[in-house]
């Protein structure tokens, strides 16, 4: 079996810092070829951990790159969220095999399109529904099949995102308004959707839901802030929690942390650059003063075949993490990351279950992004299409569910998924 080749479209925080240390990391499992990014910056970093690329194998966007005779093997497409739709097609036309980073595009059209393209072509793909790869879902997935509760009545699952990550990605970043990226349920949290259809098994049939952008807007902001645009001009700075200078200086940079989120501002990440980028760019902003437009809470119910049903919340107001419960007819799972308990119903006793995560991982998503690359690339090598666990259509079918769940916040009532 020979070592596939790839390409990176799109070499940010999730196409070079985590499938491409992914990469890195395992040599001996695939080659990167090329590199397709619009930033210079990005591509010399690329070419940094890729010395092997060619000259003529990096491109600034992706039109370049097909123009080119074949290169490689596949394409991991990591673009920014409405940029997926357009590429994917065409890659996936062209014959590459294709790992997308979710969500894969930012309408139910597009994601339509690019899944009727992927299944006329015939490509392996995979959409980047890390949790699915991550040890610890994959426990609380095990356990639910080998009837460790019996039979699945409703689940229970929050993504708390963390009041910090929120105003970073959310209000001052990439995913901040709709017209840039996608509403915040697609963009952050189908993740969590895919994931309930994982535990359940079933297609959703109905969902409902409640939530807004309650708190990062400009009449919430502190009066003692007065019109204070960045954190460094405010005086109310040193008792504001999203205040920047917090976030990315005192808690991290001023304490020797270098990686993410202070390598989305800076490629160097120092006290020094981390100042310099607050004051410039951004990331530096009030929280208060943001064109953001996302929600930062979100409550969504979902009704599946058989009338298994489950709930979902978004929140930003939280220190971060996953929690999951799922009841069954014979027990309960409750889960945190890292950490699983089961109560059998017949001996009224709790269980301990432990996870091993992967040593050394870097990710963060507790070994999934890991996981999704070695099943991606093994799946490249043996065209046996075994390992992938978020392949086209149930993907599309999270997918759709999702939009289903925003049109439910945003006109009221029930929505019925419609496939």
């Amino acid at each position: 079996m020979k070592k596939p080749r790839v390409v990176i479209v799109g070499c940010g925080n999730r196409g070079l810092d985590a499938y491409g240390a992914w990469i890195a990391d395992h040599p001996e499992e695939v080659d990167v070829v090329g590199l397709v990014d619009p930033q210079p910056n990005r591509i010399a970093l690329g070419r940094r951990i890729f010395p092997q690329v060619k000259s003529s194998a990096v491109f600034e966007d992706w039109q370049d790159f097909l123009a080119h005779p074949a290169m490689a093997d596949g394409v991991i497409l990591a673009t920014q969220d409405q940029q997926h739709s357009e590429a994917a097609v065409a890659c996936a036309h062209r014959g590459y095999h294709l790992l997308l980073e979710k969500p894969m595009a930012p309408t139910e059209e597009e994601c339509r399109e690019i899944i009727a393209e992927v299944l006329r072509s015939g490509i392996i793909f995979a959409v980047a529904h890390v949790l699915r790869y991550a040890p610890h879902f994959l426990e609380i997935h095990r356990l639910i099949r080998e009837g460790a509760v019996g039979e699945v009545v409703t689940i229970q699952h929050a993504e708390d995102v963390a009041y910090w990550h929120m105003a970073h990605s959310f209000v001052r970043g990439n995913w901040r308004n709709q017209v840039g990226s996608s509403f915040m349920l697609l963009s952050k949290s189908c993740h969590d959707i895919d994931l309930l259809r994982y535990f359940t098994g079933r297609p959703c049939r109905r969902v409902q839901s409640f939530g807004g952008l309650l708190h990062f807007r400009r009449e919430m902001k502190p009066k003692e802030a007065g019109k204070a645009l960045f954190c460094h001009e405010c005086t109310f700075e040193p008792h504001c929690p999203y205040s920047s200078n917090k976030i990315y200086l005192r808690d991290r940079a001023a304490k020797g942390y270098r990686g993410w989120p202070l390598n989305v501002l800076r490629d160097d990440p120092t006290e020094e650059s981390i100042s310099e980028a607050l004051r410039e760019g951004p990331y530096g902003r009030c929280v208060y003063e943001c064109d953001n437009d996302v929600v930062d809470h979100q409550v969504v119910n979902l009704e599946y075949a058989g009338g298994v049903t489950a709930s979902f919340t978004m929140s930003a107001f939280n220190e971060g993490g996953r929690r999951t419960v799922v009841q069954g007819t014979h027990g309960i799972i409750r889960a945190v990351e890292g950490q699983i308990r089961v109560l059998d119903f017949l001996h009224d006793s709790w269980k301990e279950v432990t996870v091993e995560l992967p040593q050394g991982t870097a990710d963060r998503h507790g070994g999934g992004d890991g996981g999704l690359l070695e099943a991606w690339v093994s799946d490249l090598r043996t065209g046996k299409r075994e390992l992938i666990r978020s392949g086209a259509e149930e993907s599309l079918e999270t997918h759709l569910t999702t939009f289903a769940a925003e049109r439910s916040r945003r006109h009221g009532g029930v929505e019925t998924v419609v496939y």
